[in-house]
């Protein structure tokens, strides 16, 4: 079975996009991990500033209506509404359990939305496999968050920090992907 390849015009337009989410999922994985003095307002501002900018890193990969096919851009530009949602509910909380359960439906719909759109798109947008791949992590994630709700702010950022340095590995593996498609055409 031959292998597809993204197109280079594809990979050059996606690149942007896959390496600012990846950025700013290591970023939000580092507080995680390595945050110290962990808070109710560490988790409430972390998780509604992971949401919010990693809204637009989807947003702007999903809006890209020349090279992303429909099927993919709807699920994905509503995972990116609901994180955006679930990011300023988050600043409005008072308790971790509220935070924890906000941000378990959060990871839950964009998990979701990128199984849904990975799943649509996956035979005529090469791209979007790794969406399925995205999707599983995420909606795992949500749903460990969602079980694990009463634990301290320690136990909620340990459990929404694993899943996130999953995420980070598998955007950064597809950027550098798209990056060499994109220099193929050129080589």
């Amino acid at each position: 079975m031959p292998v597809k390849r993204i197109p280079a015009p594809t990979a050059e337009a996606l690149i942007r996009p896959v390496w600012l989410r990846a950025v700013i999922t290591v970023v939000f994985a580092v507080v995680t991990i390595f945050w110290q003095d962990e808070t109710l307002t560490l988790l409430k501002v972390s998780v509604a500033a992971y949401f919010v900018l990693g809204a637009t890193a989807v947003w702007d990969y999903a809006k890209d209506e020349e090279v992303v096919p429909a099927v993919v851009r709807g699920p994905l530009a509503l995972g990116a509404a609901v994180w955006v949602l679930s990011g300023l509910a988050t600043v409005f909380v008072g308790t971790t359990t509220a935070a924890a359960v906000i941000a378990g439906v959060g990871f839950v719909a964009m998990g979701v939305a990128e199984l849904v759109s990975g799943i649509r798109g996956r035979r005529e947008f090469v791209p979007s496999r790794d969406q399925v791949l995205l999707g599983a992590v995420g909606t795992l994630t949500g749903v460990s968050l969602l079980v694990g709700m009463q634990l301290d702010v320690h136990g909620i950022l340990g459990i929404a920090g694993m899943g996130v340095i999953i995420m980070a590995v598998l955007l950064m593996i597809s950027g550098a992907g798209l990056v060499h498609e994109a220099r193929r055409e050129r080589d």
